[in-house]
């Protein structure tokens, strides 16, 4: 089981990284500062519909190795709770993510 760290970016306009040892790399994600927040801010489920339609097409929305797909998973998952979200996403991707936020 791979273990991934989460902390905050460090990268003007990106609110998240998540460090891959393992695989030698790491994604930024999460627009910062944002003007309506992600899921786990707002808790609005029309706000979320509305990103998930906007953005389920693009290039790398099912891709592990890009940072949409955390931002989906982490930020605009099923539960309002981020702590609850990388529960959900460690069972889906048989993963430990440690958090250094």
């Amino acid at each position: 089981m791979q273990t991934y760290i989460l902390k905050k970016s460090d990268r003007k306009g990106k609110r998240f990284i998540l460090v891959m040892p393992d695989n030698k790399h790491s994604h930024h994600f999460g627009a910062f500062p944002f003007d309506k927040g992600t899921y786990i801010d707002h808790k609005n489920d029309k706000i979320k519909k509305a990103w998930i339609a906007r953005h389920k097409n693009d290039k790398n929305y099912n891709n592990k190795h890009s940072g949409i797909y955390y931002s989906r998973h982490l930020l605009w998952g099923d539960n309002t709770s981020l702590k609850k979200n990388i529960e959900d996403l460690e069972k889906k991707d048989n993963i430990k993510i440690t958090t250094k936020i």
